[in-house]
């Protein structure tokens, strides 16, 4: 059998399973412009956490002053100082270097977590600066008794200015409000009573009574009170 003229390609194979209608293809719905491209959060879009260096004064905090971050970095600067002054004071007296190397870096890792943490209410002053200062002002007077020693004398010299440096720091404007707006830096106020703790109790307040009520009427002529 031949194939008809017009007829192109072989014909048909009658044992050939015939094939059901072609099956609709997949078709794209375009996105509308208003929605909310695939991948991008919905929600607000919350900050980072800070990392260790921002949040231990290191580097710059969003919600921190700039003076408060010199103030850190000139703590850990001056906390370097004490370590080198330590191991250069081992020239002279041991146990003087020794002891004084310690209660210095005692001080000065207290007033770093009192200041990233925003603790310095918990030393009970009105006043955050009077601890401030009163931690810095043992700083320098250990450093003083450097001074004497050859080999201790610049990284002394080190620790005064940075003392000296923060204290200034810490009588300037955006240090003081924001020492004043942090609620850890505040003394604690009076604890309340605890839960279940019986009160004091109190006398009723008084009570009006109408005059006219029976058994209060004035007592007339001839009748017993």
């Amino acid at each position: 059998m031949t194939n008809p003229p017009y007829a192109s390609g072989s014909a048909p194979d009658p044992n050939r399973p015939q094939q059901g209608p072609a099956a609709p293809s997949f078709q794209y719905r375009p996105q509308d412009p208003g929605t909310v491209p695939y991948g991008q959060p919905t929600g607000p879009v919350l900050p980072p956490p800070p990392t260790w260096g921002q949040r231990w004064g290191l580097l710059p905090k969003d919600d921190r002053p700039r003076q408060v971050t010199v103030i850190l970095q000139t703590l850990w600067i001056h906390l370097a100082a004490v370590l080198v002054v330590t191991l250069l004071g081992l020239t002279g007296s041991v146990a003087l270097t020794i002891v004084l190397g310690v209660l210095a870096a005692a001080v000065n890792l207290v007033l770093i977590w009192a200041v990233a943490r925003e603790q310095l209410g918990r030393f009970g002053s009105d006043d955050p600066r009077l601890p401030l200062s009163i931690g810095l002002g043992a700083l320098a007077l250990i450093a003083l008794v450097r001074l004497f020693n050859v080999f201790t004398l610049v990284p002394a010299l080190v620790q005064i200015t940075a003392a000296l440096l923060i204290l200034v720091l810490a009588f300037t404007k955006p240090v003081r409000a924001w020492l004043q707006d942090r609620p850890g830096n505040r003394p604690r106020q009076a604890e309340e009573p605890a839960p279940g703790t019986p009160l004091v109790p109190q006398a009723p307040p008084p009570q009006w009574r109408d005059p006219a009520a029976p058994g209060l009427q004035p007592a007339g002529p001839g009748i017993a009170p």
